[in-house]
């Protein structure tokens, strides 16, 4: 029986590994590790590890009371506006800290996964982006960008001086209903979605022309590919890509959105926002943020199972029925 530690293992794509692992491997002892307690009844049989990874002598404790064979680091601070202004540094210094206090206790386990980012790409001039890109073009310059840069090089060199075999997954443009909308500045689709379900909001702003490209990935297509890989000697010391491959424009998005909203009568019929453009976005821009994924398919076989618009509906009913359990909550 193999044992799994999963940092961020409560968050928007660690819930979804922790559930396919146990869907798949049911054998398997996951450790999960959250900052804050959870109610026993929503963690089974799991151990659990309530702390902060930022804290060496904490993890150090994880290391000593379990003999862990597999290591899949998801932990990393949410992406907001924040992280590209005022909470800069912030982010930077505690997912490399919180980073570097788990590999400091992973010279001798089976594999190291670490979850990157697409991210690291953002200063590329050129797509579809390929794995070996990010050794010719320069380093990122966002605190996200230049954190996942640096984690995936801690995960190289510790292979390099201690053999422990590693693989580096680059995700793109990841859909999970877990994302919180409340904060103004999530991903492009969250801040769709409050915008249109939420305020329904008469006009909205997009940052740009509208004609930037993105390549949406549905969560559990994600957490598939991670764990279905996770004891694959063909992912040993490699890097992947993993994300749709469907080309969509923000305006795209927004009109999927609209349109999958009145199928399901959760927007007016006559509910059709104007579009403000222009303005400086406040992260990276970048216009074609489009993976290749042809090693994936070659070396793996791996595909996007969701197309975008199935994507989408999942995504908008999954939010829904979140918002309409919050409610009743709150009501009994």
């Amino acid at each position: 029986m193999n044992t799994v530690l999963i940092t961020g293992s409560e968050g928007n794509i660690g819930t979804y590994l922790v559930g396919h692992l146990k869907k798949t491997h049911p054998e398997t002892k996951i450790i999960r590790v959250n900052i804050k307690a959870i109610e026993q009844n929503s963690v089974d049989s799991d151990c659990v590890y309530i702390g902060d990874l930022g804290d060496a002598s904490f993890v150090e404790k994880i290391f000593q009371e379990n003999t862990i064979d597999y290591v899949i680091h998801a932990a990393a601070r949410q992406y907001s506006s924040d992280g590209f202004k005022d909470d800069a540094y912030g982010v930077l210094s505690s997912d490399i800290a919180c980073l570097l206090n788990v590999i400091n206790n992973c010279s001798r386990i089976k594999k190291f996964v670490y979850l990157s980012s697409a991210i690291v790409y953002e200063n590329s001039k050129t797509a579809p982006f390929t794995e070996e890109m990010t050794e010719s073009i320069y380093p990122p310059k966002s605190s996200y960008g230049l954190a996942k840069f640096f984690g995936e090089k801690a995960v190289a060199f510790l292979h390099q001086q201690y053999g422990t075999p590693y693989t580096i997954w680059r995700p793109f443009n990841v859909v999970s209903p877990m994302e919180s909308y409340k904060k103004e500045g999530a991903h492009v689709h969250v801040d769709f979605y409050r915008k249109l379900f939420i305020e329904k909001t008469p006009s909205m702003q997009i940052y740009g022309t509208g004609q930037q490209v993105r390549c949406f990935t549905w969560v559990e297509d994600l957490a598939e590919g991670v764990i279905d890989f996770l004891t694959d000697v063909r992912t040993n010391n490699q890097i992947f890509n993993i994300g749709g491959s469907q080309q969509k424009t923000l305006i795209e998005l927004l009109e999927t959105l609209v349109k999958i909203g009145k199928e399901k009568n959760l927007l007016a019929p006559n509910y059709n926002p104007g579009v403000i453009f222009g303005d400086t976005f406040f992260g990276v821009e970048v216009k074609m943020h489009v993976p290749s994924t042809e090693k994936i398919k070659k070396v793996l076989g791996w595909e996007s199972k969701t197309d975008f618009n199935t994507c989408f509906e999942r995504f908008i009913e999954q939010k829904q029925k979140n918002e309409d359990q919050t409610v009743s909550t709150l009501r009994f």
